[in-house]
């Protein structure tokens, strides 16, 4: 279990027991997604005061900086707001088998005949297993597991096609925002590296400039944007876009990395249909740079 799995554990378990201050714990798991709001946004109001409205000289140079950093900034904000309004994907009630069927599975007998009683019953067909072959149930959920559902240990609840839950927007990233998600990354990395990129010239005026006194608290605003965007830029944004470059390239999951996918009926077959296969998999028939909705999967059935 991971660091931050602990604290929501807690949280969830002190929420059972204190309402109300279980429900101010519960909003204070939202620190880190604050954080990146108010640094994102006095950025934005620093780089169009100072940049843009100080040190560029050519109004036409001025103009193309400040619609594509707003461009920039409207694209990872609308992709931010899609992950955290879009219902993460949860397991249908189609999935849940019957009580008489879920008794006699948690006698712990015969276990993998009646889970495959339990997928007649549902009317539903998996391909992936356990370890020892048997297909996926969740007890705490109380039904079958589809393909590439996880369980989050945050959240308490299973996830269709899970990929992680992440602590810097305190939720699920599940096949319902697993596209908003990359698009929030890609789109915030880009408009740290072009804050980073086009306020060098502001630095560069100000030392040729030397209006030492004047112009003190705005390099020094530079050079805390430096060091607070290049970190950022590097870890977390820059090594994410990495990391799920190349998991996207296998067409696997952050935890089927950790824990590969097992499928019942061949050992060696996994998801990984081809570069193109699973990058479209994943951004869908096209728009792929809009956070709009054009995924074609369900998040229930997969190709192997």
């Amino acid at each position: 279990m991971s660091w931050y799995s602990k604290i929501y554990v807690a949280v969830r378990e002190y929420r059972a027991k204190h309402r109300n201050g279980g429900w101010v714990l519960t909003r204070c798991l939202n620190i880190l997604l604050l954080t990146q709001l108010f640094f994102l946004w006095m950025t934005l109001y620093f780089y169009i005061r100072i940049t843009v409205g100080y040190y560029l000289q050519s109004p036409v140079q001025a103009t193309i900086y400040l619609i594509i950093s707003s461009f920039l900034f409207v694209m990872s904000m609308w992709s931010l707001a899609k992950t955290l309004f879009t219902r993460v994907g949860r397991v249908p009630e189609r999935y849940r088998p019957s009580k008489e069927l879920e008794d006699r599975l948690k006698a712990l007998k015969q276990q993998n005949i009646i889970l495959e009683e339990m997928c007649t019953f549902c009317k539903v067909v998996v391909a992936e297993c356990d370890q020892v072959g048997r297909l996926k149930y969740c007890y705490e959920c109380g039904h079958l597991k589809p393909d590439r559902t996880r369980h989050c240990s945050s959240c308490g609840k299973c996830s269709i096609k899970y990929d992680h839950h992440c602590p810097w927007i305190n939720m699920c990233v599940t096949h319902a925002n697993y596209k908003y998600f990359l698009l929030y990354v890609i789109y915030t990395s880009l408009l740290v590296y072009w804050y980073l990129l086009t306020s060098l010239e502001g630095a560069v005026r100000y030392f040729i400039i030397q209006k030492w006194k004047e112009d003190l608290w705005k390099i020094l605003y530079y050079l805390f944007s430096f060091v607070a965007g290049g970190v950022f830029g590097y870890y977390p944004l820059g090594e994410l876009l990495i990391f799920h470059y190349q998991l996207i390239a296998l067409n696997e999951t952050t935890v089927e990395q950790t824990k590969p996918a097992v499928l019942r009926f061949d050992n060696a077959a996994d998801y990984n249909m081809g570069k193109w296969n699973n990058f479209r998999s994943v951004f869908g028939w096209g728009l792929w740079m809009w956070p709009i909705e054009s995924n074609e999967q369900d998040g229930l059935h997969f190709d192997i």
